[in-house]
Order: C-alpha cells, then structure tokens, then sequence
C-alpha cells in the first residue's frame, strides 16, 4: 500500500483537543460478519505502481464496477497503475471471487490537482475518488447501496470505516474502525478526524452509514490517514462524487 500523509492545518489541531482522548484504532471484523452484505461487497484490491506491487480496498457499487480512492489508481511519478485485481470478500487465502479490472476511472480534477500540489495535498484528497470496471460482475450482480448526505458526516452520526490492512495487519482480513465524534471539513469533500486512525492498505475502503434498519450505505472512502499525530481522512460522497459515480461506474 503506498504511504498515506495526512495535512493537518491550523484548524485540525484546534479541534483535535475537542475530541476524545482515546484515539479509535482498525481492527479485524467479525468473519462471520464480513461474509454477509454490505461487507462482502468490499474487496482488496492489488496493483502495480512503477516497478511495486501495492494494496488497497474498493467496493462494489454497481454490478461491474468498484469504488475506491483515485490515488490508487494513478499517481505522478508512475501514471496509471496496472494488474489490478480486486479480491472481493477476502479472508485468509480465500476470496469470494478474484478478477482483473478492465477499465480504471478517476475523479475528472484528480489527476491536475494531485501533480500540482502532490498526492499528500488536501487539494488532492478532496479530489480523491476513483473506480474500477469489470467484464464480468465481481459479486454475481449483487452490489452495495451508497447515498450522497455530507451532513450525516459532519453531524456525529455513527458511521463505520472499513478496508484491508497493509501496515500493522497483513491484508487477509478486512479491517473496521467506528466513529461517532464526526468528521470535519479541510477543503471541499475533504474531511477528517482525529479520534481515529486508518492503516495502509484500507485506501479506497468504504464508510458505512446506517440510514435504515438493516440498511447500510456508502457516503465516502478512505484516503488519508497519520498516526503522529492521529487522525484519519475521507472523501465524502458528495454532488459532484456522484455524478462521476452516475457517468462512469453505473454499469
């Protein structure tokens, strides 16, 4: 998994005092749990980058295609990453299905944004999105539900950020970290917290809002994360992420 800096500006060491001392860390989900739905519509995902092999997560939004984080899937020094398999539901050596993505996509301003003030920019988080196509359905044509809502993000609410290590775990099995402190913005459909961490590899994973009983729902992915000092980012799904969403992975 590439390394994931965080930016942290005036502002987010001004809130971290205003949040939790206990700082909320990844950790493996139940298995059982993460063979049902929506969890069993995340994947890892590995690629090349340059002359590395790397790791990261996704999920399937739409019958053939994944979301993830665009940073991923292209980057200035090596352009567009290759190989990129996806190995949905991962757990142990075993996958519920593992295949090649056909087409990669990111988010129109990534690739300008990220070359200019580099891939560590909250200018780039803020543009981070990304997503994958695939000849065959990774999950049978199954899918995970997503919703464009930045104020249940902002507001407290309970959400769950998901994703497959590739630091202080080996990748095997997905990885989950709750919060209910709430994000707030940097720029744009950047935000962050700092009573959380993320760990390498969970780049592209999925958060997790539950708006109905039984019904969980993708508002963002995982982009950014630091452990000195703590805290983690995310691009929420917002206007424009679903309009890329709409144009280019709703098949």
């Amino acid at each position: 998994m590439k390394n994931l800096s965080l930016i942290v500006v005036a502002v987010v060491a001004l809130a971290a005092s205003a949040q939790a001392d206990v700082v909320v860390r990844p950790a493996p989900l139940d298995a059982a749990l993460a063979k049902k739905a929506p969890y069993s519509m995340i994947g890892q995902t590995v690629f090349r980058s340059g002359q590395s092999y790397y790791e990261g997560s996704g999920t399937v939004v739409y019958s053939r295609s994944v979301l993830t984080a665009a940073h991923t899937l292209w980057d200035p020094t090596n352009g567009w990453s290759t190989d990129m398999q996806f190995n949905r539901a991962r757990n142990g050596a075993s996958s519920a299905s593992s295949q090649f993505a056909s087409r990669l996509y990111v988010f129109g301003s990534y690739r300008s944004v990220a070359a200019r003030y580099g891939q560590d920019s909250a200018r780039a988080f803020a543009s981070d999105l990304g997503g994958m196509r695939f000849n065959v359905a990774p999950a049978g044509g199954g899918y995970a539900g997503w919703r464009v809502d930045t104020g249940l993000l902002s507001a407290g609410a309970p959400v769950l950020c998901l994703g497959y290590g590739a630091q202080f775990h080996d990748g095997k099995e997905l990885l989950a970290v709750g919060t209910s402190a709430g994000f707030f913005p940097v720029t744009g459909a950047f935000l962050e917290n700092t009573a959380v961490t993320f760990e390498g590899g969970m780049s592209g994973g999925p958060i997790l809002y539950q708006v109905a009983p039984d019904d969980l729902r993708v508002v963002g992915v995982v982009v950014a994360g630091s452990d000195s000092p703590p805290a983690c980012g995310i691009r929420a799904l917002d206007d424009s992420g679903a309009t890329f969403i709409a144009t280019y992975l709703r098949y």
